[in-house]
């Protein structure tokens, strides 16, 4: 996971934002800024995601009940949570996208059984 720096390496002080910059047009916005949060710029279904399952203690089964979706969407979910933290599997958990596919008719129950067996 990438680390924010936050505080000063030298006096260990809370840093500042002083200064926004535009990686396309190279425009500089300076002054004093309140450092966003470590939550800042993630999408508000992901927040509202990683919430639920803070406060269902990580049970996956009362994520379901309380954001009312199944559970390939709360797999889905907890996928794109992760992508978001910048944590990533050492393997490739597949199970979830193809439980997802097979709901939504996309792939037989045959298909799906030789993908889990595969492990891809």
């Amino acid at each position: 996971m990438k680390k924010k720096l936050t505080e000063c390496p030298v006096c260990s002080s809370q840093l500042k934002v002083s200064e926004y910059s535009c990686g396309s047009c190279k425009t500089r916005i300076k002054g004093d800024f309140e450092r966003d949060g470590d939550f800042a710029g993630f999408d508000k279904e992901i927040l509202e995601f990683i919430k639920v399952f803070i406060y269902a203690e990580g049970s996956i089964k009362q994520v379901e009940k309380l954001m009312n979706c199944s559970y390939p969407k709360v797999k889905n979910l907890l996928k794109k949570a992760k992508a978001a933290l910048d944590i990533e599997d050492e393997e490739s958990d597949v199970s979830a996208e193809v439980i997802e596919k097979l709901s939504k008719g996309e792939i037989s129950t045959e298909e799906a059984l030789n993908k889990l067996a595969k492990g891809r």
